[in-house]
């Protein structure tokens, strides 16, 4: 009876396990999903053109100003000679010689900081335009409505995969407690024409459950952070983000507070899906007529 007993509590733990593991892969796709659309709206470039005859003092001015905005990320100043440099490499050939002068102006390239409304970056980059000493302003804006757009869709989708995730996780976790309570229906039985009371038959089901989602919840997310380092990874390696910080101990320990979160999240969900399922499939047989336990 007592290795019957174990092997139903490891089927259930595998069954729990399985699909927490499954929710705690959702929700690490959620989170580095976040910071994906996070790193490529920061990492949208805007160029500030400053006049062609500013002072580099007064440069200096422009870019501390621009530096202090609320939304402003980085800046970083390229002058006129680095300007020219850069441009050299690309063309492979003098052109200030060619021309005789430098024709490009020095710049300043700012990188906003993420999760900005559309409404406040124009706001911002409004007042880009008003700061003195600037000439002109290059914004990738359709790469950012294009985030914007794709990260409306993710958003839906992930909506709709947590709807069926939800649904998934009711049914197989349920049918597992139904079935381990079923294998329990006369013991249930037993208690009853001995007169125990219903809690007193019901606790022990509920506590062992309690016990069972705490197992399952350490193994999944176990297993969801074994995935994380591993995706992580794959992802970077064949899809060539280097640059994108998903994986590392460094990485990991910075988001901790996430991490512990999703981890206590893994716990209430399996609570809120085990303990009622396991009460009222205990309900069910505490109310079934002995014919009916055949």
């Amino acid at each position: 009876m007592s290795r019957k007993a174990n092997v139903s509590s490891i089927s259930i733990v595998i069954s729990i396990t399985m699909v927490l593991f499954v929710l705690g892969l959702f929700g690490l796709l959620i989170i580095n999903a976040n910071k994906f659309t996070n790193h490529l709206e920061e990492n949208v470039l805007v160029i500030l053109y400053l006049d062609q005859d500013i002072a580099e003092d007064s440069a200096v001015l422009v870019e501390k100003e621009v530096k202090a905005m609320a939304g402003v990320k980085s800046v970083n100043y390229v002058s006129k000679e680095e300007a020219a440099f850069a441009y050299k490499e690309v063309l492979e050939k003098d052109f200030v010689e060619i021309l005789g002068d430098n024709p490009l102006p020095a710049s300043l390239e700012v990188f906003l900081e993420a999760e900005m409304s559309s409404s406040r970056r124009e706001k911002l980059l409004e007042a880009f335009t008003l700061v003195a000493g600037v000439a002109e302003i290059d914004h990738q804006q359709d790469l950012v409505a294009q985030i914007e757009h794709n990260k409306q869709i993710i958003g839906r989708i992930l909506i709709i995969l947590a709807l069926l995730l939800a649904v998934i996780s009711l049914v197989l976790v349920n049918n597992t407690i139904r079935l381990s309570v079923y294998a329990k229906r006369f013991t249930i039985r037993s208690m009853q024409l001995v007169g125990a009371t219903e809690w007193f038959i019901i606790r022990p089901f509920i506590l062992r459950s309690f016990v069972h989602v705490l197992i399952s919840a350490v193994l999944a997310m176990g297993l969801t952070i074994g995935a994380y380092f591993l995706l992580g990874k794959w992802i970077q390696s064949n899809l060539m983000i280097a640059d994108f910080e998903l994986i590392g101990a460094q990485v990991f320990l910075k988001d901790i507070q996430i991490y512990s979160l999703l981890f206590a999240l893994l716990i209430g969900l399996g609570m809120a899906i085990v303990l009622p399922g396991t009460y009222f499939a205990t309900q069910k047989y505490l109310r079934m007529r002995v014919e009916d336990l055949y």
